[in-house]
């Protein structure tokens, strides 16, 4: 074993098994070829280098050490070890979706080549087409582990443990069932292969018709709420210029709002303000994944674009709204 893949594995001792299997899994699915020693320990250790990098900053400018820098490096040493996990975990349900996605069509050329007069082995070999992207992988190696001791039957079962598919894992048990019931399979996998395909229209349909509530939910998180925001620190901060300025003693005329004394400052509504826009940006692409694809964790890709994009309107306006309003008070 070389140094490097030592020192990946150390690192990779450092997580549970539990969540190192389920990583595990995720990278079968994903078809990655490194395993997850690698995976994580690479990870681990790039998070590790670009911590350290941050908490030794107070030393190089300010010579000494700064709470603040330790707590920011610690926030990104978690931050990309779950970029790492979002990785290979949008990479699975990628080649999940490919693989659902070419699989109609194969199941069609399947039954063509049954009609053709070919054996189940011969058809399935044949229609593993460049075309098909991944599916095509799993049935190349389900035809040539085939060819060893193990069963026919068995080998296509076993890809369902490579994939993350219940659709695909249906089909194979289908299939294999009626294999052995000797079922006519070729009319078996035309039908298979419509049902999944209107399935699929189906759900695109339905995706079609939600697009006005995303629409909303965007509008609402980008625009609305920053707009907001923005205007609020506006009337805080007029309302703070107003107190100093003014020599009220008495409340009355109508001015008691600034007789006290405005507890909450312009820049603490500012900090606020942009920890509410990330989180709200976080649990709205998670609503948009729900929407989308009903899971949760498929709508966090959509997370970086709506925070960089809440922050953005929400600089811009509070810019706008403080020099266009800024000078009528």
């Amino acid at each position: 074993m070389k140094t490097k893949d030592k020192i990946y594995l150390n690192f990779a001792r450092l997580f549970p098994n539990s969540y190192m299997n389920h990583l595990a899994k995720l990278l079968i699915y994903g078809g990655e070829k490194r395993n997850v020693d690698y995976w994580l320990g690479s990870g681990t250790l790039l998070a590790l280098l670009v911590m350290i990098k941050i908490i030794l900053i107070p030393w190089v400018f300010f010579g000494g050490f700064q709470r603040l820098y330790f707590v920011i490096g610690m926030i990104v040493f978690v931050f990309i070890e779950f970029l790492v996990y979002l990785f290979t975990y949008f990479k699975a349900e990628d080649r999940t979706a490919r693989i659902e996605k070419a699989l109609p069509d194969a199941l069609q050329l399947i039954a063509a080549n049954l009609k053709a007069g070919m054996t189940p082995y011969k058809s399935i070999k044949l229609a593993a087409r460049k075309e098909f992207g991944p599916l095509a992988e799993e049935i190349n190696y389900a035809t040539s582990r085939a060819l060893g001791t193990e069963s026919f039957e068995t080998t296509l079962l076993r890809i369902s443990e490579r994939t993350n598919s219940e659709t695909l894992d249906r089909a194979l048990k289908l299939f294999t069932s009626a294999m052995k019931s000797g079922a006519h399979l070729a009319k078996l996998l035309e039908d298979l292969g419509s049902d999944i395909s209107q399935t699929r229209e189906l759900k695109n349909e339905l995706v079609t018709s939600t697009k006005t509530y995303t629409a909303f939910i965007l509008f609402t998180i980008m625009v609305g709420t920053p707009l907001l925001l923005a205007i609020s620190i506006h009337f805080v901060t007029i309302v703070s210029e107003m107190q100093e300025k003014s020599n009220i003693s008495n409340v009355g005329f109508g001015l008691e709002f600034l007789a006290g004394k405005v507890v909450i400052t312009p820049d603490f509504l500012t900090k606020v303000s942009i920890a509410m826009l990330v989180i709200t940006s976080l649990l709205a692409s998670m609503l948009l994944g729900v929407i989308k694809e009903g899971k949760e964790k498929h709508g966090l890709r959509y997370a970086p674009m709506l925070i960089i994009g809440c922050l953005c309107v929400f600089y811009v306006s509070k810019y706008i709204i403080g020099n266009v309003f800024g000078g009528l008070f």
